[in-house]
């Protein structure tokens, strides 16, 4: 095919970007029912509750990240079919959402079937949160493993629409880059089957991408805090790329390091103020632990997982997808009925009058910490921490653990890459894929004359010491029983 063009032909107004332009093919997609099912699903779900302005959805954080996502592009000098393959990867990548978003998901991605003790399996899930800190899984650019994670299931929807397939091979159908295997690919971070669309992926899929920089934007600014803000055009103007044993990695320049740096430490605290607000936990608690029973319940408006991929796999056929949106809860809420005293019945009358559960006496804690030993030499004497083994049963725990980077220096890095290979053999291959697969996931610091690293690599960075912390809040709530 000859030059591909963009031409935009519409556009939108945004409170955080301005204008939002979109090309026809994008016109076309933002228009279907499935991605309009995207206005009824709020981006934080039941933070309006506390931070009343949150009432942003989904179908505007797809927007942002599309134009997001496109700056990126422009900078890194991509021609327009890369830019129209990167811009509709990033319209696409939460068709597949949730109910409530990651509230209704983790319901479907949970082992449990909503029925039992809830109070004791949150009790466990609390134990073993803090059992495993010292776990570190080697994953880098690993696609989900769970099949009902959201990317999992945003798959699936795009590769089952006949519409989105039609209107991209009509409107981008001379295009070998613009196709629903490159798109998926991008969404879900699967970079081994395509490496040349390496550098789109990390625009999507990565620890400094679209996706995180609109929520962060976009969040601070619906919520009305500021722990989000960001010097967005200071970060595109040190964005670049390199190639790195034969693949492209997105990174920034030396002087970028104080803006990436800014951009971490904004996320962890956007994630410890507002996301794990204690209000908000205990409000998504109730709600997820009642969504996970709608699951089974017979008249609920939340279908079985097997319905759901039913209903997914066949959405251009019917509206049961489509209805699958916060307004499924609300009406799975208000009309199924529970066993009077149930923890489902208790729950569900909080909600229905707007109340939540309070703290009890002990409140909350919150530790930095950077090794587990360190952790529980300060928990094992704190009431919270003790009541998890049953001693006080009409207590609801509940635990948040944040970081600043999910990225470890080179040396840590090797040690981990040493023990991961230990009973079987890494050929050499695999290791070289793993060192560029580690660029592709982090902030990487590209030097001239010099190979890339990452963030935590870098004296001059704070993640430099700051990847080692982490933080923990434990909070305990008074069930009220019947």
């Amino acid at each position: 095919m000859g030059e591909y063009r963009l031409i935009f032909t519409d556009k939108i107004l945004d409170n955080v970007h301005g204008f939002i332009e979109f090309t026809q093919v994008e016109k076309e997609l933002i228009e279907l029912p499935v991605f309009k099912r995207l206005q009824g699903i709020k981006q934080l779900g039941l933070t309006n509750w506390i931070f009343p302005g949150a009432e942003h959805t989904r179908f505007i954080h797809s927007l942002g990240v599309m134009h997001v996502a496109d700056q990126m592009a422009v900078q890194l000098g991509y021609d327009g079919e890369k830019r129209q393959l990167v811009r509709l990867s990033g319209l696409l990548h939460d068709i597949g959402h949730y109910p409530l978003s990651h509230v209704g998901e983790r319901a479907y991605k949970a082992k449990e079937d909503g029925t039992g003790d809830v109070l004791e399996r949150q009790r466990a899930h609390v134990r073993q949160t803090i059992e495993s800190l010292d776990e570190e899984p080697f994953l880098y650019m690993q696609q989900a493993g769970n099949p009902y994670h959201h990317e999992q299931v945003t798959k699936k929807v795009i590769e089952s629409d006949r519409d989105i397939r039609r209107i991209i091979e009509a409107r981008c159908g001379g295009s070998r880059l613009i196709t629903i295997e490159n798109i998926c690919d991008i969404i879900t971070g699967n970079v081994e089957r395509n490496p040349e669309i390496s550098g789109p992926a990390q625009l999507i899929h990565s620890e400094l991408d679209a996706d995180r920089i609109d929520y962060i934007l976009r969040d601070a600014t619906f919520s009305g805090t500021s722990y989000g803000n960001f010097e967005l055009g200071l970060f595109l103007r040190n964005l670049s790329s390199t190639m790195y044993r034969g693949t492209e990695i997105i990174g920034v320049h030396p002087k970028g390091i104080a803006i990436a740096d800014q951009f971490l430490m904004n996320r962890y605290y956007s994630y410890t103020q507002v996301f794990f607000n204690r209000h908000v936990s205990i409000l998504e608690f109730m709600s997820e632990a009642l969504s996970e029973a709608f699951l089974k319940a017979p008249g609920s408006e939340f279908p079985d997982r097997e319905a759901l991929w039913q209903a997914v796999e066949h959405h251009c056929d019917g509206t049961d997808f489509l209805y699958f949106t916060d307004r499924a809860f609300w009406d799975s809420l208000h009309h199924m009925e529970f066993p009077a005293g149930s923890f489902k019945a208790v729950f569900q009358r909080l909600l229905l009058r707007y109340q939540e559960m309070e703290l009890t006496k002990n409140r909350e804690l919150s530790v930095n910490f950077t090794g587990r030993s360190e952790l529980m030499a300060y928990l094992s004497s704190h009431p919270i921490y003790r009541n998890l083994d049953g001693g006080e049963k009409d207590r609801i725990p509940t635990v948040f653990v944040e970081r600043f980077t999910n990225q470890v220096p080179l040396s840590v890095f090797r040690e981990r890459l040493s023990r991961a290979s230990a009973g079987r053999d890494f050929s050499e291959e695999e290791e070289k894929r793993l060192h560029v697969r580690r660029l592709q996931e982090g902030i990487t610091i590209l030097h001239e004359g010099r190979e890339p690293e990452l963030l935590c690599d870098s004296p001059a960075s704070l993640m430099s010491q700051l990847y080692r912390l982490r933080v923990l809040i434990m909070r305990e709530y008074q069930y009220p029983g019947a």
